[in-house]
């Protein structure tokens, strides 16, 4: 379903170096990988390039270079590796080599602009930031132009301008651009936006944007204390803060209820995926073929691609996790099989998101009456689903005006959310997306969440400085709308206190 915030492109992964003869530290294969024309093969470990082919890894370095321009240098940011490119900066959020100097894991997100080299440099960026946001934000309708090619090809010019459009009638009317804190901000009548990443190309036009509410900052004392605000809100509400290691819950407040979690569920897709891939019964550079059937309703782009285009299943996993794609999703849904993703799930029969959504869909009522009607009586209910892969698909606006047919959801506990993130986070789909998380924070994030109205859950795992790694899964349902930022920023509470 829709992505608990509005992700334009960001660019992320890639991987690493060595040579067989000497065994290189990470910053010296990360330093031969990004100052070099071309990745080679034998610079990754076997176990890296089963996850992200070679063409892969080229392709997103040459993004990162007409992006960022040439690779400078490897610097520091707080405790971490951080890429210094002529126009922009990666912080390394995780890399490693094995004993023959191979990297075998390696994530970046963008990272601060660069040092200015003279006094006029920051005045301005700071005017150039202010300019490309204002002209995105302020107007009526999105300029198209703005954007690069590459940026539309990604996010149409028409989702564009209908994800803009609901920021604006949740926020209200723009006031202004406030570059005052750590990261930029669109400031709103009724709201904020964070800018997570904002990259440009030699002409001034948008290649990356990354936005999300902003949430106040809040501080808790102790976990127990956060529990507390978790239990105070409305509805029903599951938080598991569990130490990976042992397997223990450090905190707790009903982590084995079961609840709706909207496109969280898609973890368990990517679990069957990558165990089957591990199984050797397929290969992440498999191609799938879309089909008109396979077409769902946004979050994601693939929706609108033609028919017969071919996907690799790295590429669909990476927009399921990443973009929360949903047409990306029931295509991997169709290769893997329903029957072991409900198995994972724990749900005996499961809609994909096209059903789901036609379930929900007005038009639809004698369909969605049947399913109710059906109860436990799983052949019934199956009966139903095909019935729904073919019906109507909603317009977007029915979700904006509050929970539609909440019992047509996937439904999990945050105990399983954090066994299925286990399952995954070593993966580079996992690891794109950070979510609440600040990467700098932690030596390694992984994350998924999910959301529709009257629905949140947010999943992530972080490896903290130290080297002890925590799932972090919290799940609020309600039969109103959510406060989005409250829960997001107690969920930060809890992440800063795990730093």
């Amino acid at each position: 379903m829709r992505p608990w915030t509005t992700a334009l492109p960001l660019l992320l992964l890639s991987a690493a170096v060595a040579q067989p003869a000497e065994t290189l530290t990470p910053e010296a294969a990360l330093t031969r990988l990004l100052s070099a024309a071309a990745p080679r093969a034998e610079w990754f470990a076997p176990e890296f390039l089963a996850q992200a082919p070679l063409d892969l890894v080229a392709a997103q370095l040459t993004g990162i270079r007409q992006a960022y321009g040439a690779f400078l240098r490897l610097d520091a940011l707080q405790g971490r590796p951080l890429a210094v490119y002529e126009r922009g900066t990666l912080i390394v959020t995780t890399a490693a080599v094995d004993d023959q100097g191979r990297l075998t894991t390696f994530g970046a997100v963008p990272g601060p602009a660069p040092q200015a080299t003279g006094p006029a440099a920051p005045a301005a960026e700071v005017e150039a930031v202010t300019q490309v946001l204002t002209r995105v934000f302020q107007p009526a309708t999105v300029d198209a132009a703005l954007f690069a090619p590459s940026f539309l090809a990604a996010v149409p010019a028409a989702q564009l301008q209908a994800d803009v459009a609901a920021m604006r009638a949740q926020f209200g009317g723009f006031v202004r651009v406030d570059l005052t804190g750590t990261r930029p901000q669109v400031v709103f009548e009724r709201g904020a936006l964070t800018v997570g990443a904002l990259q440009l190309d030699e002409q001034g036009r948008i290649t990356a944007l990354q936005v999300a509410p902003a949430a106040p900052d809040v501080t808790f004392g102790s976990l127990d204390e956060a529990m507390t605000a978790f239990g105070a809100l409305r509805g029903q509400v599951s938080v598991l803060v569990q130490d990976v290691r042992t397997g223990q819950a450090v905190a707790a407040l009903r982590p084995e209820r079961f609840l709706a979690v909207g496109s969280t569920f898609k973890l368990a897709i990517l679990a069957e995926l990558g165990a089957q891939v591990g199984r050797g019964e397929r290969a992440w550079t498999d191609e799938v073929t879309l089909t008109d059937a396979d077409r769902s309703l946004p979050s994601g782009t693939l929706q609108d691609a033609p028919a017969g285009s071919r996907y690799a299943l790295q590429d669909l996993a990476t927009r399921m996790i990443r973009d929360s794609d949903n047409t990306a999703t029931d295509l991997l849904l169709r290769v893997v099989g329903r029957a072991r993703v409900e198995a994972r799930l724990g749900q005996a029969v499961m809609p994909s998101t096209r059903e789901a959504f036609a379930l929900k869909n007005p038009a639809n009522v004698d369909l969605l009456r049947a399913y109710r009607s059906a109860g436990l009586d799983g052949a019934a209910r199956r009966a139903v689903l095909a019935r729904a892969a073919t019906a109507p698909l909603p317009g977007a606006a029915l979700f904006t005006r509050g929970p539609v047919a909440r019992d047509v959801e996937w439904f999990e506990s945050a105990s399983n959310l954090c066994r299925l993130m286990q399952e995954v986070a070593g993966l580079p789909a996992t690891q794109i997306n950070p979510g609440v998380a600040n990467p700098a924070d932690f030596q390694a994030v992984s994350y998924k969440g999910g959301s529709e109205p009257g629905v949140l859950n947010l999943t992530t795992q972080v490896t903290t400085r130290a080297g002890r790694t925590y799932c972090v899964s919290a799940t609020w349902n309600d039969a109103r709308a959510l406060n989005d930022q409250q829960f997001i920023a107690l969920y930060g509470g809890v992440l800063a206190l795990l730093r």
